[in-house]
């Protein structure tokens, strides 16, 4: 979906400062009244209208803490995904799932190694 245009936010708040109700406004402008209300309120905090950025690239947010990632590891072989993530939330201040963990241990050519006791077929 393709975000209104600058002009038509700009158009919205003006009509709202002047005291226009929200109902009013989303069957002017034909949109609904929670974008009439989702403007506003941003005017209100910010001051400004432009929309946010869609797509493109968003860096990691371990991408400054390899050193420290790889540091636990060889202090702690056997050490978990969750209890790094216990780690990156209280040293690092970084709150992340499990996922982007994994994916960040990826990166720097880490794998799981299979416990061999995991391996072995389960009796019924």
């Amino acid at each position: 979906m393709k975000s209104y245009s600058l002009d038509l936010r700009q158009r919205i708040v003006e009509a709202r400062q002047e005291g226009e109700s929200v109902t009013t406004l989303a069957k002017r402008f034909k949109v609904s009244k929670r974008t009439v209300e989702r403007y506003w309120k941003r005017y209100q905090d910010t001051g400004k209208l432009e929309g946010l950025q869609r797509g493109g690239y968003r860096r990691a947010l371990l991408e400054g803490h390899d050193q420290a990632l790889l540091e636990w590891i060889r202090q702690q072989p056997s050490i978990t995904l969750e209890q790094m993530l216990v780690l990156c939330q209280k040293q690092l201040k970084v709150t992340i799932k499990k996922t982007a963990l994994f994916n960040r241990l990826s990166k720097l050519g880490l794998s799981f190694k299979k416990n061999a006791t995991r391996r072995r077929a389960r009796s019924a």
